[in-house]
């Protein structure tokens, strides 16, 4: 191994322990009362050293957001790339779960997140006064696959938004209460999303 894939481990088991001590610090205390100094404090360096990896808290989430939302996005694309023969609303059906799925195998990051309040996971960008990101464009065009099926209602075109809204209530709710450890949670998950579904279901 060489220096550089030395210094790329290094500086990656890094930033893990910075986000890991940072996701204590909000669990115990909120994301208002985070700061570099506790979060070196935790793991046992100096400031200085979170510095040379984060800016600031809010780069930390950032940093979080995006290992998050990676996760969700590279399950996601193996469910589409693996399922071309679903019917469309078995495809949507499969999207939404593996999204709830997603965020709760890493509830801890995920409620980290959310209490930030920094909106990362659900949207990192806007148009037409509506939140957007890749992912809720992907589900759109499953929606307008869907409508020109005939499968879908045609009135839920952009509206993917307000789905994923609804999955993450589910997911906070799931992870607060910890329902995720339950046994048949993979049931609730499927129940949630059918109620979903039949709202979008022609």
């Amino acid at each position: 191994m060489g220096i550089k894939e030395r210094r790329d481990i290094e500086k990656a088991e890094m930033k893990k322990k910075i986000k890991g001590a940072a996701i204590e610090l909000i669990e115990q205390e909120g994301y208002e009362k985070l700061s570099i100094r506790k979060i070196a404090a935790k793991i046992e360096y100096s400031p200085t050293t979170i510095y040379l990896y984060y800016k600031d808290k809010a780069e930390i989430i950032s940093d979080m957001s995006y290992d998050l939302y990676h996760k969700v996005e590279s399950n996601a694309a193996a469910i589409i790339n693996g399922n071309a023969a679903l019917s469309i609303d078995q495809r949507i059906r499969s999207l939404l779960n593996v999204f709830v799925m997603s965020l709760c195998s890493e509830p801890e990051m995920a409620k980290a997140i959310m209490y930030s309040g920094t909106n990362a996971i659900f949207a990192n960008e806007s148009r037409n006064d509506k939140p957007s990101n890749s992912g809720i464009d992907m589900l759109d065009n499953f929606f307008a696959d869907g409508i020109a099926q005939r499968v879908l209602k045609p009135n839920i075109a952009n509206t993917s938004w307000m789905i994923i809204s609804a999955l993450l209530g589910f997911v906070m709710c799931a992870i607060e209460n910890q329902l995720y450890k339950l046994e048949d949670f993979d049931r609730l998950v499927s129940d949630f999303i059918e109620i979903l579904m039949g709202g979008i279901r022609l």
